[in-house]
């Protein structure tokens, strides 16, 4: 309260206005009771009283009215009063009765006492004791708004935002319309469902409006209620779906006061308004502008803006206008942030940008902008060069080489041009730019050499991004740099071979990326005492050699990738911290560096191709968390550790010093299921049967049991508590029994290879059952091991969508490693078993499969008809086995068929011709079709031209020729009979000549034998 009093005017008048208190008076020469006396002196001496009468009487006021207000004050910025308003205090209860707080935070421990004006989060005026201010944002609390709150009739400021207070019914409770004196309103973060209540069109003096959603859930068919808003000066409807509203921008254009609008997400439809042009526009104090992630398809849509000239943000993100940028963009001469990222955007910037003098955030991310980066830069405002701050345009189809005008750009602290198409060398006008922090240059074909000259004038530089590059980094051993970076990105880039020594004085780095960097040099002592607090290193593809430091388990490193180097020793410890660990592809012996004090949070431990011994330990049934677990190519020994029994021990004996779990061999079962979704074991000596751990992880996508020693049989609960599973290689062990027809049920199986066991039985039906599956690219990508994110491109640079997915698959007649997206191929392979009975009809999905090999075993029957179907079969082997028939001339059909091998079987008839078979094995074509006696035809030196039977049997599909000839043959001989029985029976004639004809003939033969008899009689009689 401010008091203002007027000492030359009487008598007073006391008018109040925003809590002020005007005193004063009128004038004394118009005062109605004084009269001036005819003396001088006398008036002058009257005056003189009547002065200091005022003055009394002023302050006698004054006195009595300060006295009065606080008399009816009941709080004060001093701490005295005697409380607030009994009925709002009564309110405030019921509010909190419908709502718990956190008791961590405690936001109603202060809600005691008769005077609500000193709770936490309410406010009450000074003037006239009510409250005024509700403030209970980010409390914690859940439960719902009460309908209390209408008793808080003078209520001005509402902030509820950031809570879970949806209530039953998840709706906008539309009471809040009658509180007509908000001026701030915020249910930001309260995710409510249903319609936004047009109640809210009553608050006529609401500066500030927010209902930003999280979920998608609310929404809205008619903003006409916000025209009755015309105060409003900050309006945000985030992620409320207004994709039924018409004539949004007529309603927002009614809004004159407004500074900030937010409709991000908000399924906007196109404008279709006539208010799409500068001069129709009243939105000319709107300074900030988002629009993203909306579905606009032109800049037509968001038109109005061109007339907000004093705009000073604009965010059209993630939308779809898939056109160039306009020249109306120009217009907005105010423009201090421009974000259009992620929109489709393509072309090159507009030359009308050159009154833009203000600009400092430039963001067209994600986008088809196109053309020089010279030109792009030619095009930016003069005037703004100086004052830009923030450059990004990577993900573009940008060209050419980065010029020396960028050194003009002396405000620059980003900078990011990755993902594009930059050549040459990189300029040294970047040394000019003292102010930048974060450099990314990442995936170009920019190349040359880069000398300290580069960086010697960047203090501030923080993040360096080069990856993916030819750079070749030649820095003086002894340099040392003037920044102090925290992620350094250098993968691809020649940094060796020599190891960098200026790396020792980046002691504040947390993420190094330096894959594949051509460093041929043994790993110095001091790099693990600077990095020791480094939350990411990537070292993998180098040769790197020496040993891992004792102090590895003291490292911070939660992804530690030291892949594809020359590293020997053992390793006793790892980080307590990490997450990724891939140690694979070195030298590395000794047991398996997972003891009992191994973090168990970790994800992903990738030790494959190295020379590790012993046992799995036991350990690892600690590690819940555990997704990847890969321990291919080593020397393990033993079997996969029973959990249950190690749960069980644990639970009942726990060491008194460390409180560590201590195994013992009593067993109990356990039901907490395990994370592993990838499992690869193979080419070790582990020996058991099929491991019962696996019962327990319900995620597996991916197991590899291959060249090992189980043995047993495959067991049916494969195929009812792994659902997920969509890869399964048991090659080259020794499991013997039945293919279980529960297989059948895993409907994402897409790799089977049970080659090499001693397996039995028919085949299954549809052991394949994907279900759906047209085409290879619409399998599902099973194989997703989980890493953790820091600079998360930066990370999938380095260890690419699957890291550590490759799979090794007799395919083509040849042993091949498939890795990356090869390995989804759908494969079946159950060669070199005992399998016997005939090839299903269905075996697979008719169109998906790509691989197929049933070669060495005792299969019967003929290949299916129905093989033409698999249109992206590529290489089929059913070699050595004792199919029988012809093969199917639909097999011809096979497009994309590039291996064949039928040999050794029981096939007979001509072999079928096409394109596709035609050029199979083009060097020995013939070594396809070997050990088949019955086959002929080309590319077989055998012909088919002296049989026309079976010439006539092979151009037969369904078998009707066939029936046909049988017809024909047996309606002949009948006829035939018929005409000579009938001739022989009415014709007397012939009838004697036909009998006589065959006495004749008869005697013949008899004499002949009789003869023939006496000769040989004669011969075999001795002589004396």
């Amino acid at each position: 309260m401010r008091c203002r009093l007027n000492m030359h005017f009487s008598p007073l008048m006391v008018t109040t206005f925003n809590d002020e208190i005007h005193l004063t008076s009128q004038n004394e020469d118009h005062h109605p009771y004084i009269k001036p006396t005819k003396r001088p002196e006398d008036l002058k001496k009257q005056k003189l009283v009547l002065r200091s009468q005022s003055t009394m009487f002023a302050l006698a006021v004054f006195l009595l009215l300060l006295t009065e207000t606080t008399a009816h004050k009941p709080h004060d910025t001093s701490g005295h009063g005697r409380g607030c308003i009994a009925r709002e205090r009564e309110a405030l209860l019921s509010i909190k009765a419908g709502m718990v707080d956190d008791d961590s935070l405690s936001l109603f421990s202060s809600w005691h006492g008769q005077d609500c004006c000193r709770w936490m989060g309410v406010r009450c005026s000074n003037r006239t004791g009510h409250v005024v201010k509700l403030d209970l944002h980010e409390g914690f609390l859940v439960g719902e708004i009460s309908s209390s709150l209408k008793d808080l009739e003078h209520l001005q400021h509402l902030d509820l935002s950031v809570n879970y207070l949806t209530g039953p019914r998840g709706r906008l409770p539309d009471f809040l319309g009658s509180l007509h004196d908000l001026r701030y309103l915020n249910l930001s973060g309260l995710n409510f469902s249903g319609p936004v209540p047009h109640q809210l069109g009553n608050l006529s003096k609401l500066r500030y409006l927010d209902l930003a959603s999280g979920y998608d859930q609310l929404y809205s068919k008619d903003i006409s209620w916000l025209r009755q808003l015309s105060s409003l000066k900050y309006l945000d409807m985030t992620s409320v779906n207004l994709s039924t509203v018409t004539g949004w921008v007529d309603t927002l254009n009614m809004l004159s006061f407004l500074e900030v609008l937010r409709l991000t997400g908000c399924w906007l439809p196109p404008n279709n308004s006539t208010v799409h042009s500068a001069p129709h526009t009243n939105l000319t104090r709107l300074k900030t502008l988002d629009l993203s992630f909306n579905s606009f398809e032109t800049f037509h849509s968001v038109a109005f803006v061109w007339g907000a000239t004093s705009l000073k943000h604009l965010n059209l993100e993630e939308n779809m206008i898939d056109e160039v940028l306009p020249a109306e963009l120009g217009n907005l001469s105010a423009l201090e942030i421009l974000q259009l990222s992620g929109s489709f955007v393509k072309g090159m910037l507009p030359d009308t940008l050159i009154n833009l003098c203000n600009l400092k955030i430039i963001d067209l991310t994600w986008n088809e902008i196109e053309g020089d980066v010279t030109g792009f830069i030619e095009r930016l405002p003069k005037c703004s060069l100086s004052k830009l701050q923030v450059l990004l345009l990577d993900h573009n189809n940008i060209t050419g080489s980065l010029p020396d005008s960028v050194s003009r750009m002396t405000s620059l602290i980003t900078l990011n041009l990755a993902f594009n198409g930059l050549t040459g060398n990189l300029t040294t006008g970047i040394g000019n730019l003292s102010n930048l922090t974060y450099l990314d240059l990442r995936y170009n074909q920019m190349g040359g050499l880069i000398t300290e000259e580069h960086f010697s004038k960047l203090p501030h530089l923080q993040e360096l991004h080069l990856s993916a590059n030819s750079f070749t980094m030649e820095w003086n051993s002894e340099w040392v740099p003037p920044f102090g970076l925290q992620i350094l990105g250098l993968k691809s880039c020649c940094v060796g071979p020599g190891f960098p020594q200026w790396l020792k004085w980046q002691e504040n780095i947390s993420e190094l990326y330096m894959s594949n960097a051509s460093i041929a040099d043994t790993m110095p002592d001091w790099f693990w005492v600077v990095f020791s607090k480094a939350a990411i290193l990537d070292l993998s593809n180098n040769n790197i050699s020496g040993s891992l430091p004792a102090t590895l388990g003291q490292m911070e490193a939660s992804l530690l990738d030291l892949s594809s180097n020359q590293f020997i020793g053992s390793v006793k410890q790892i980080p307590p911290n990490i997450t990724t660990l891939d140690l694979s592809r070195n030298s590395l012996s000794g047991p398996l560096p997972l003891n009992i004090r191994s973090p168990l949070s970790v994800d992903a431990l990738v030790l494959s191709d190295n020379y590790f011994t012993g046992t799995i330990p036991t350990s690892i049934c600690q590690m819940k968390s555990l997704k990847l677990f890969d321990i291919g190519n080593n020397m393990i020994t033993g079997q996969l550790p029973q959990c249950s029994e190690y749960m069980a021990s644990r639970s009942s004996m726990v060491s008194p010093d460390t409180a560590s779990p201590i195994t013992d061999s009593n067993s109990n079962t356990s039901t907490e299921p395990m994370s592993i979704e990838t499992l690869r074991l193979n080419n070790n000596n582990l020996s058991d049967e099929f491991p019962l751990l696996l019962q327990n992880c319900p995620e597996l996508t991916f197991i590899d049991l291959g060249q090992n020693k189980f043995f047993g049989s495959i067991p049916a609960w494969i195929g009812e508590k792994l659902a997920h599973l969509g890869i399964l290689r048991l090659r080259s062990n020794m499991f013997s029994g039945y293919i279980p027809s529960q297989l059948r049920r895993l409907v994402r199986l897409q790799y089977l290879d049970l080659a090499h066991n001693n397996l039995s039985g028919n085949i299954p039906e549809s052991l394949l059952n994907m279900d759906g599956v047209n085409d290879i690219a619409e399998i599902e990508f099973v194989y997703n091991p989980s890493v953790p994110y820091g600079n998360s491109d930066e990370v999938a640079d380095s260890l690419g969508p699957d890291p550590y997915a490759s799979i090794s698959a007799v395919t083509k007649g040849q042993q091949r490693e498939y890795t990356g997206h090869f390995i989804y191929m759908v494969n079946l392979d159950l060669s070199c078993n005992h399998l016997t009975g005939g090839i299903p009809k269905r075996i697979g999905p008719t169109t998906g499969l790509v691989n197929m090999n049933l070669s060495r075993n005792h299969l019967t029957g003929k290949i299916p008809e129905n093989i033409g179907s698999m249109h992206s079969l590529e290489s089929l082997d059913l070699s050595d086995n004792k199919i029988s028939g012809e093969i199917p001339s639909s097999l011809s059909d096979l497009t994309s068929l590039s291996y064949l091998n039928l040999s050794y079987n029981n096939l007979s008839g001509r072999i079928p011709s096409g394109h596709q078979l035609d050029a199979l094995n083009p060097t020995n074509p013939a070594s396809m079709y070997t050990g088949n006696i019955g086959l002929c035809g080309p590319p077989l030196r055998k012909s088919c031209s002296g049989s026309t039977v079976q010439s006539h049997f092979s151009i037969s599909k369904e078998g009707s020729e066939i029936m046909t000839l049988y017809y024909g043959l047996s309606v002949g001989f009948v006829v035939g009979l018929w005409v000579v029985f009938c001739s022989l029976l009415f014709k007397k004639t012939w009838r004697t000549s036909y009998f006589l004809l065959f006495d004749e003939q008869c005697d013949a033969l008899y004499v002949l034998a009789v003869v023939n008899w006496a000769r040989m009689t004669t011969k075999a009689t001795p002589t004396n």
